[in-house]
């Protein structure tokens, strides 16, 4: 790796620094900012105003805000994020029940809609006039417009309701149950995110055409799949590597909606209850993990395009 991009890769572990430590304020704060009192909750209703006091007292909730911060980090630091408000469960422990079934759809969307998006980019960028692309085209457009959960239902009426193949909805035990399982929300979440990913392909594969080392290629006679591989993939990947890392983004949000619409127990779903419940703690903690993988999947993107770009310098 040269020097520059060495300098490039030092630069984006830097910055994130800051950025953690300011999600690590916005989860502190997040406390203070949603509806209702944290200790009238926990103490319940008919709780009397000294009981109150005392849970949040117990909760440091009377503390500054410096201070609250302070020993949320330090609590973290040690691999406390808590207890459930709900059940008094350790919150990692939750976590780790359930971050299996959203690993699994995160998983299973990212490679569905990179299988789908691939050949349409590619169908769409060489053989643009064709009917196959204008009809691939037009689909998308009809897709792109089409709510996550709205696909989900009609995924399990038309696959799973009327012909028996597959479960409508649950997280089965053995693999192969939770690989049948996955397949469902891994296509709804990709059927909603492959439009994009396919049309931000297709246009980069459309840009790196017209470049000259390609002309130069095509005029000495490469083309078809040795072109591809050697001059338009290689200069194409760089951008869909960014754009990709924004839908897993993206699929962290959606993989709420799909948990739902299918009942798996994953952290998504989790948050929806948390939030439901006011469990203040649980809210936190998942804000938390939600905001660490992003900010992770955008690291690796850079690193990634720093790779694969040997023009990348800071």
């Amino acid at each position: 790796m040269s020097a520059g991009r060495l300098r490039f890769v030092a630069g984006r572990l830097i910055q994130v620094v800051p950025v953690l430590a300011a999600l690590l304020l916005i989860v502190v704060l997040l406390q203070q900012l949603m509806p209702g009192d944290p200790g009238r909750v926990i103490a319940g209703p008919r709780a009397s105003a000294e009981q109150v006091a005392q849970v949040r007292r117990d909760l440091g909730l009377d503390q500054p805000m410096l201070v609250q911060f302070w020993t949320y980090v330090t609590h973290l630091a040690n691999g406390d994020l808590g207890r459930s408000n709900r059940t008094g469960i350790p919150i990692s422990t939750i976590v780790g029940d359930r971050a299996g079934a959203t690993t699994w759809l995160l998983i299973g969307g990212l490679l569905v809609s990179t299988a789908l998006a691939a050949p349409a980019a590619l169908l769409m960028a060489l053989r643009p006039r064709s009917a196959a692309a204008r009809l691939c085209a037009r689909s998308l457009t009809i897709l792109v417009n089409c709510p996550p959960f709205w696909i989900g239902l009609m995924l399990a009426s038309l696959l799973a309701l009327r012909t028996g193949w597959l479960p409508v909805g649950g997280f089965g035990e053995s693999f192969g149950e939770r690989l049948r399982s996955m397949v469902l929300p891994s296509l709804t979440i990709a059927l909603a995110a492959m439009p994009l990913l396919a049309r931000s392909g297709a246009a980069s594969l459309r840009q790196v055409l017209v470049a000259d080392h390609v002309t130069t290629a095509r005029s000495l006679g490469l083309s078809g799949w040795p072109l591809v591989r050697r001059h338009l993939l290689r200069n194409a990947l760089p951008p869909a590597v960014t754009l990709l890392a924004v839908q897993a983004a993206a699929l962290l949000f959606g993989a709420v909606v799909v948990e739902q619409t299918f009942g798996l127990p994953g952290l998504g779903a989790e948050m929806v209850n948390a939030a439901g419940q006011r469990d203040f703690p649980m809210v936190q903690a998942l804000t938390l993990i939600f905001g660490t993988a992003i900010i992770a999947i955008n690291l690796l993107a850079d690193l990634m395009v720093a790779l694969l770009d040997p023009r990348t310098t800071w």
